[in-house]
């Protein structure tokens, strides 16, 4: 068991899962390994969310605003990285994971409705309490929050009134 302490979230993290252990309460995924730590998930995304120049809160307020998406919102880590960790459950859930939009090639449906796998760029499966089409719902709202804060694009609306050939 690879312990660690004062884990910030990279381009290299897979997955942030609760871990029932009576010391070791959270289970990291990352490219480099399995790593384990005493802090909560929330812990690890809102000092992430810091060393990236915002907090949490301020992190998910702001996608609130501009999606309104009030029910598991997606938390965008870092615009830069286009790093953006969406959550399985509400964060307050004790079974919430995240998972890192960026590291999901797709999403599997079982054939147990309450429950998918999810597989990696790194070809590492994940199976999640969640349905699929709950798992999909997540990706597109963080696709809308990556669209919005990580590639610059705002749509603009220009409208002009042709009346016979003469604008207004």
């Amino acid at each position: 068991m690879q312990i660690i302490n004062d884990y910030t979230i990279t381009e290299n993290t897979i997955a942030i899962e609760p871990h029932i252990h009576p010391q070791y309460q959270t289970k990291i995924s990352d490219l480099e390994g399995t790593f384990y730590t005493s802090e909560r998930p929330i812990e690890i995304l809102a000092r992430s969310c810091i060393h990236f120049g915002a907090s949490y809160d301020g992190r998910r307020e702001a996608a609130i605003k501009f999606t309104h998406f009030i029910q598991k919102t997606p938390v965008l880590i870092s615009e830069v990285l286009g790093i953006i960790a969406l959550p399985t459950h509400s964060p307050d859930h004790p079974d919430c994971t995240w998972i890192m939009y960026h590291q999901i090639k797709e999403v599997i449906h079982t054939s147990t409705s309450h429950q998918c796998h999810l597989l990696f760029h790194n070809y590492k499966k994940l199976q999640i309490p969640i349905s699929s089409q709950t798992m999909r719902q997540q990706t597109q709202k963080a696709a809308v929050i990556y669209s919005i804060f990580c590639t610059g694009q705002r749509i603009k609306f220009s409208f002009v009134v042709v009346d016979g050939g003469k604008r207004r």
